[in-house]
Formats: C-alpha cells, structure tokens, sequence
C-alpha cells in the first residue's frame, strides 16, 4: 500500500503562509491608517492569529509518504508547521519489524504512529510520526497492514 499527501501537504502549507501573510498585512494596515481608534481591531487579529497557530502547532501537520509494497517499510516525512525544518524517514525491514501503535492526545487532535522494531540491543521505538495529516480510513488501512505483516 502506498499513500502520498504531497498534495495535502502543499495546500496546507500554502494556507497557512497565506493566513499569516493576510493576517499581519491587515493588523500592519490598520495600525498605519488607524482603523480602529482603541486598537480593538489589532487585539481581535493577532487572537485569531495565535489561535490559529496553536490549532497547527497542536495538530504537527506532515507531509506523509508511506510504502509497504517492496521487502522494506518505508515512512518519510516532512514537518509543515513554521520554523521546523527537516526531512526524516524511516525504513524497516519487513523482518525487523516488531509492532505499530496509535497514540492520539490534545483531545484526538493530535494522532501519531510510534513504530517497534528488533535491534541488535532489543527492541528500539521510532519517534513518533504524526498522522494528523490522514484520514481515519486512511489510519485504519495503515495500523491493519502493519498488524498483518508479523502475522
């Protein structure tokens, strides 16, 4: 099975530099011709803008690609939220993997997938890879094929 959000992840990392762009030209607009007299205006953008970046900090949005076909698991990832950088991917042989598991927090929002696999010093954990990214079909296709490759 492969799945591949690189177009997800394109929107999604366009509309949150959009969203910012917007939302600082229009509090930098309205402090250069005053719009609002008490400053009421520039309070309400900068709320809505920190909340939003909370909800996209919480959520840690990835591009995902991820690929059980061949002999090798293979999940790369890319953070899209702001000043992170990095790409990362992990490959496992069939035969090394241990087990999967769903980690969900922030009240459901946030969903990662930590990764077992058998080491030379016993069985290692990946990092957490996070799913906020997938649908829940999407999430159930993947923790059912990794269930099923031990098996």
């Amino acid at each position: 099975m492969v799945i591949n959000k690189k177009e997800l992840s394109a929107r999604i990392k366009l509309g949150i530099m959009l969203i910012s762009l917007v939302l600082i030209a229009l509090v930098v607009a309205s402090l250069i011709f005053s719009w609002s007299k008490n400053h009421l205006l520039e309070y309400v953008l900068v709320g809505v803008y920190v909340l939003f970046m909370a909800f996209v900090f919480i959520k840690n949005y990835n591009y995902l690609y991820y690929n059980s076909d061949g002999p090798k698991i293979i999940i790369r990832y890319i953070p899209l939220s702001p000043l992170t950088a990095g790409n990362y991917s992990i490959e496992i042989p069939r035969r090394d993997f241990v087990r999967a598991e769903l980690k969900t927090s922030f009240f459901g929002l946030k969903k990662n997938l930590i990764v077992y696999v058998r080491s030379a010093q016993g069985v290692a954990k990946f990092k957490p890879v996070s799913l906020s990214i997938l649908s829940k079909k999407e999430i159930n296709e993947i923790l059912n094929e990794l269930s099923n490759i031990n098996d």
